[in-house]
């Protein structure tokens, strides 16, 4: 039986046909599942636009920010409206805080 059993899976391992389709299932599996294969691209792919994503953002807030250190060196009115919220005063205002 053991040795039947054998004999039958030399005859299996020498058809062609058997071997075309271990071939192609070993390709499919690469182009599939592997380390470039089609998952892992989507997979970048996908990443690759969340970063872009974020990028744009930091970008964005890069510039309100940049603007408003600007503001804060070059507008008067701006730098009155800050140190009035951290609490400084001219000589002859009073600051009354109300809760």
């Amino acid at each position: 039986m053991f040795r039947s059993f054998w004999v039958k899976f030399r005859d299996l391992l020498t058809q062609p046909r058997v071997w075309l389709i271990l071939g192609i299932a070993f390709i499919l599996y690469s182009f599939i599942f592997e380390r470039s294969g089609f998952i892992r691209q989507y997979q970048l792919k996908r990443e690759n636009s969340q970063l872009q994503n974020k990028l744009v953002h930091a970008q964005h807030k890069l510039h309100d920010l940049q603007k408003e250190v600007s503001d804060l060196k070059n507008d008067i009115e701006r730098i009155k409206q800050e140190a009035i919220r951290l609490g400084y005063a001219e000589p002859d205002e009073v600051i009354v805080h109300l809760r």
